[in-house]
């Protein structure tokens, strides 16, 4: 399904929000955002996997999608989450080279997909959109080096409190009020996520709990401690 005028308006919106595509010339823009395809996904299928062609650059229209990798073994690495407005950019390739990773609809969701021809195309028209999307694609490299860096340098516990206080924060979290974040992934998710597995959140978790830092229950955690949360995360 192609986007009518008005959605492309809110693709073309939410492009503007990243750094560069405001430099892009609006015919470009108008030609990108209206040859835009609607592509619905069931939760838990993909738009591509690790090893397929690339089918294109995405956006996402509703739901969240996960970017993963996925060993033999069947345990999960989940290099990010992609919410509304957010690009999904690893499936764009030429048409030789196959995908690093998969991309997974957490729920039922929708995508704008790109496609990967028309978008070269409109580079070879565009200096300011090539350059906008190798921004795009070096803040997504910079963000899984540090993934890595994670990974290999600091503890679960550490990668757990780090990604707690992420949320307070954004929830506007201040010291000396407890402040409440909503279990909105199930715990396998948060463990594929922080590179660990189930197990080993939880005996997190209820240290943290036992040190006064967080109060758990199945529907929230309470952050008590936003100090000491954040103490943890950089000791």
């Amino acid at each position: 399904m192609i986007v009518e005028a008005a959605e492309g308006d809110q693709i073309r919106q939410y492009l503007l929000r990243f750094a560069g595509w405001d430099q892009v010339p609006p015919e470009i823009m108008n030609e990108l955002c209206q040859a835009a395809e609607v592509v619905e996904v069931k939760r838990k299928r993909s738009v591509f996997r690790r090893g397929e062609p690339g089918p294109g650059l995405f956006m996402v229209r509703s739901g969240e999608f996960k970017l993963s990798l996925i060993s033999s073994e069947g345990r999960e690495q989940i290099l990010y989450l992609a919410e509304p407005g957010k690009l999904i950019g690893e499936g764009f390739l030429p048409p030789d080279t196959q995908c690093a990773a998969s991309a997974f609809a957490m729920v039922d969701s929708q995508a704008w997909r790109f496609d990967s021809k028309l978008v070269i195309k409109l580079i070879g028209r565009s200096e300011a959109l090539a350059f906008a999307l190798m921004r795009q694609m070096a803040f997504r490299a910079n963000r899984l080096i540090d993934l890595i860096l994670d990974l290999s340098l600091r503890s679960v516990e550490r990668r757990l409190a780090s990604f707690l206080l992420t949320l307070a924060l954004r929830a506007g979290a201040v010291q000396g009020t407890p402040c409440v974040i909503p279990r909105q992934l199930d715990m396998n998710t948060v463990a594929a996520r922080l590179g660990t597995v189930r197990e080993e959140i939880s005996r997190a978790l209820n240290r943290m709990q036992r040190e006064g830092i967080l109060s758990l229950s199945r529907q929230e955690i309470v952050v008590l401690d936003l100090n000491a949360l954040e103490r943890v995360t950089y000791e």
